[in-house]
């Protein structure tokens, strides 16, 4: 019988247009947490998010797409919910305000980040928008 042994990921999140005061508060925790941080260029938009993230079975693309305008994303890649709650809670203790947050999933691995990052940002003002009609 032959034993399929899943290859290990890294933790990583990916961020995106992170405020200018806010990543070195981000690079600090994900450091103190030994997470792997790779902050995402307007040139690597085209990607494919488990290129990004480090997952096997993914290579670079030639795509360019335009950048989307946002205040910030971090994307969480190979990390358990548990571990997920140990950086959001580290990320609250710390003041470090990063509006959009969302981890890679196997239905989005396979977009390029800029789609990743649209729909966020599409899903984000739509959540404000309801809070807004309260």
């Amino acid at each position: 019988m032959k034993a399929h042994i899943a290859a290990k990921v890294p933790e990583r999140v990916l961020s995106y247009a992170v405020e200018p005061a806010m990543q070195p508060l981000l690079s600090a925790v994900l450091k103190a947490l030994s997470i792997e941080e790779y902050s995402v260029s307007p040139d690597e938009l085209g990607q494919k998010v488990g290129y990004l993230a480090g997952f096997p079975g993914f290579s670079e693309t030639e795509e360019h797409p335009a950048a989307p305008s946002c205040g910030g994303v971090l994307c969480m890649c190979g990390m358990s919910s548990a571990r997920m709650d140990e950086l959001l809670k580290a990320l609250r203790t710390n003041g470090v305000s990063v509006p959009i947050k969302a981890m890679a999933t196997a239905m989005n691995q396979s977009w390029s980040f800029a789609e990743l990052v649209t729909e966020l940002i599409k899903e984000h003002e739509a959540i404000l928008a309801q809070r807004r009609r309260g």
